[in-house]
């Protein structure tokens, strides 16, 4: 074979490996990023604020707090957004009108957590949201969304699957509360 030849196909093949391993590395980068973005097997919960609840809603009985109970329906809206006006730090549980299957385990789950705590959560279904502030931020349900001094620090997304291991346990629950709530 020609020398010209020969130096012809080292040129090649120093390309095709460039390539395989240029290639190789852009897929280690890509798969890194995406563990990265799923959560990795070792997820750490990300605390934006930590919220610290005002005294009234600490060493109560544990009950929620029906909101729609509490006051007429028509006032329901001006009620909530009162709390965020005077700047409360509470917890605002939110769930469809009618539990069953997995959200019915959460909504357990939450009530178990309060009256084991002595916490007392606000509670309302999805029907009035749509009509509170909450709703620019909060529009899948069950959530459990953390107020601080007023305003939203973090919530449980239902359709997230990072969130999903909070609502299938107790002890899911009560790790994501405990990381994000200071009681």
């Amino acid at each position: 074979m020609p020398k010209s030849q020969k130096d012809s196909k080292r040129t090649i093949n120093k390309k095709l490996i460039l390539i395989s391993i240029a290639t190789l590395v852009f897929l280690a980068i890509f798969g890194f990023v995406l563990y990265i973005i799923l959560g990795g097997s070792n997820k750490v919960i990300e605390v934006e604020e930590s919220v610290i609840l005002d005294a009234e809603y600490k060493n109560t009985d544990g009950k929620q707090i029906e909101i729609a109970k509490e006051v007429d329906e028509d006032k329901v809206v001006p009620f909530f957004e009162n709390l965020i006006a005077e700047q409360k730090s509470f917890v605002l549980y939110v769930s469809l009108p009618i539990c069953n299957g997995d959200a019915a385990k959460f909504k357990e789950y939450v009530l178990d957590f309060q009256r084991k705590n002595n916490l007392s959560f606000y509670y309302l279904t999805s029907d009035y949201v749509k009509e509170l502030s909450v709703y620019k931020t909060v529009k899948y349900y069950p959530s459990v969304i953390l107020y601080s001094n007023g305003k939203i620090t973090n919530y449980l997304r239902y359709d997230s699957d990072l969130d999903l291991e909070y609502y299938k346990s107790y002890e899911g629950f009560e790790r994501w509360f405990n990381a994000n709530v200071e009681f």
